[in-house]
């Protein structure tokens, strides 16, 4: 019995970049659509699918890939890399943040005023209890991982998580395992807020790509307004210099976004 799945296009570290794992925030999108819809997903690429196949719809969910999005793609919570980010029409049901749709609206195609990254729903489907064994969990974009685990591997109370995984559920209780998240990953915040866990984006590089819209569409969708990253001196991590600086998102409002990606969603 053939089985229907799902053509869903999300970042795949392992085929464009050669990782030996995925980027948990990218593997993300295929979690949550298979957990929200009852279906598997198939990878697909919007712009290189066969010539032949009749039916070319395609979905795009977490990430931020809204280049790849051809004028047969439904979009659920996606966002731009860049404010100049090359976008083709689609059908946007919901987009990740008020500044993707503003690029969005500035092209001249329609977007509804549906905001929410589908991360935010990830508690919904897997909410275990996890001891809290760590003060802090440092969360780098996996282009710093190497930088950052030699800076921390010092403090036995510093918890630095690994974002490339083939594993969604262990990488999310590595992050309920922290009181609270210093993260140069976008998920890694958007994850630890979900959660209520306190979080900072911090700046470790200057080697992730884009210009950092993407921060700033997910702050200002979840009500936090724009904010800069911190720069983080490792020996202080624990200290109350930065309890302070760590950023919650109201319970209230994560439920509203939940439940506005669940009504507008197309599985």
């Amino acid at each position: 019995m053939n089985m229907k799945k799902i053509p869903l296009f999300y970042w795949s570290s392992v085929k464009f970049e050669n990782k030996p794992k995925e980027n948990y925030g990218d593997l993300l999108s295929k979690y949550i659509v298979e957990k929200i819809s009852a279906e598997k997903v198939k990878w697909v690429h919007p712009k290189k699918q066969p010539w032949y196949r009749l039916d070319k719809t395609n979905y795009l969910g977490i990430g931020s890939i809204l280049a790849h999005a051809s004028k047969n793609s439904i979009v659920w919570g996606s966002g731009i890399i860049d404010q100049k980010h090359s976008i083709e029409k689609a059908d946007f049901r919901a987009v990740r943040g008020p500044k993707t749709r503003d690029r969005i609206l500035a092209l001249g195609y329609n977007c509804a005023e549906v905001y929410g990254d589908p991360a935010l729903l990830l508690p919904k489907f897997y909410n275990p209890t996890v001891e809290k064994e760590f003060q802090t969990g440092i969360i780098p974009h996996y282009v710093d991982y190497d930088h950052v685990i030699a800076l921390a591997k010092q403090n036995a109370n510093l918890k630095v998580i690994d974002m490339l995984t083939d594993d969604i559920e262990q990488t999310t209780r590595e992050i309920l395992s922290c009181k609270r998240i210093v993260s140069s990953s976008l998920h890694g915040l958007i994850v630890a807020h979900a959660y209520g866990i306190p979080a900072i984006w911090a700046k470790f590089s200057d080697k992730i790509f884009g210009d950092g819209i993407k921060y700033q569409d997910y702050f200002l969708s979840v009500g936090l307004g724009e904010n800069k990253p911190l720069t983080i001196d490792f020996h202080e991590l624990n200290s109350d210099k930065y309890i302070d600086k760590c950023l919650v998102v109201q319970q209230q409002k994560i439920k509203s976004i939940q439940d506005i990606l669940i009504q507008n969603c197309p599985f």
